[in-house]
């Protein structure tokens, strides 16, 4: 996968000169020494030897999806920003600067995803009672119409390799349910119907599972489920059990082994994470009423949005075990719903 070129010492392999006759013997000998010298692991003879600076190759890509690398700037937050009373579509670098508004509707835009090359957006406008999907190209904000009038279609979320869009779906007065379509809303069906509400979605990074918080028992009170689409008659697992006022957002690590999600009473909500494994639950706020957390794509730090500051809706920063947390946004209007792409 890469090499660790090292300086040798100049007389390290020096050859004895030879007349006559022992030459070729002097040859054979030194080549015997030079290949028992490469068996052996370089650091046990030149650990005082300064690596000559190189650049290595980048690694061949591997079968399982891998988190793409935060940029110099951290990465790019894509968010719902409300500006001028109407919900729009924001962008912004990690570390706060670059601040771009992406659309200018004349409708409310909500449910922003980004893909994972960075390079567009997938979101659910509400003109007509109902949502449908739009994608838009960060380079130039073009906008291109997914679904049409095919139920009420929101919270969509990228496959790992970007070639699908999964996204939760009304049809008539059923319930909501798991949908999938490509990435140009190509071929959209039903992936998942369950006995209940399904309010929000995120696809795995292996892009085996899909996790998705599902209403259970009484209306308005959900549970988050993850569902093997390797094996769809199975019956989906269920990972949370009798947390108060879980919400309709979920975010998986970059390993695969955590879900972010929101709970807690309406006016005093905080951010947990849930093991996929153990179903262990980890509180990483406390305080300020917040909602919509997201990883950054290396997993080491969380977004999500608060109203601590004066009831105001911000975005903040954390690190993924819950400390050092600072303010990304102050704008007088909401902004929230943020999800971080490279």
């Amino acid at each position: 996968m890469k090499y660790d070129p090292r300086k040798q010492r100049s007389n390290l392999f020096n050859k004895r000169r030879r007349r006559g006759p022992l030459l070729p013997f002097s040859l054979v000998i030194v080549a015997v020494i030079i290949v028992l010298f490469s068996l052996i692991t370089p650091n046990r003879f030149f650990t005082n030897i300064n690596p000559v600076s190189v650049r290595i190759p980048p690694p061949t890509p591997s079968p399982t999806a891998l988190p793409f690398p935060t940029s110099v700037n951290g990465g790019h937050i894509v968010f719902t920003c409300t500006r001028n009373n109407i919900n729009q579509i924001c962008l912004i670098n990690a570390d706060g600067s670059g601040f771009t508004q992406l659309t200018n509707e004349t409708a409310n835009a909500y449910y922003p995803a980004i893909s994972p090359e960075g390079k567009t957006i997938v979101f659910a406008i509400n003109k007509y009672d109902n949502f449908d999907l739009y994608l838009l190209t960060v380079a130039d904000s073009k906008t291109t119409q997914l679904t049409d009038n095919l139920g009420n279609t929101f919270s969509p979320d990228f496959s790992p390799d970007g070639k699908r869009i999964l996204f939760v779906n009304r049809v008539g007065n059923g319930s909501s349910s798991l949908w999938v379509m490509g990435s140009m809303g190509e071929n959209p069906h039903l992936l998942y119907a369950g006995p209940k509400d399904i309010v929000g979605a995120s696809w795995s990074p292996d892009g085996n599972s899909v996790a998705f918080a599902m209403e259970v028992d009484s209306p308005f009170t959900y549970e988050i489920f993850s569902l093997d689409l390797e094996n769809l008659k199975a019956q989906p697992h269920r990972l949370s059990h009798n947390l108060d006022g879980i919400g309709g957002s979920v975010d998986w690590s970059p390993d695969g082994k955590t879900l972010l999600i929101f709970a807690g009473p309406v006016a005093a909500r905080e951010i947990y994470g849930i093991s996929v494994d153990t179903g262990k639950i980890t509180q990483l706020t406390f305080g300020g009423n917040n909602a919509a957390a997201a990883y950054s794509p290396d997993g080491q730090y969380v977004v999500y949005n608060s109203l601590r500051n004066n009831n105001q809706a911000d975005l903040y920063i954390m690190r993924s075990d819950g400390h050092s947390t600072r303010q990304l946004t102050d704008f007088p209007d909401p902004d929230w719903q943020p999800k971080w792409g490279p």
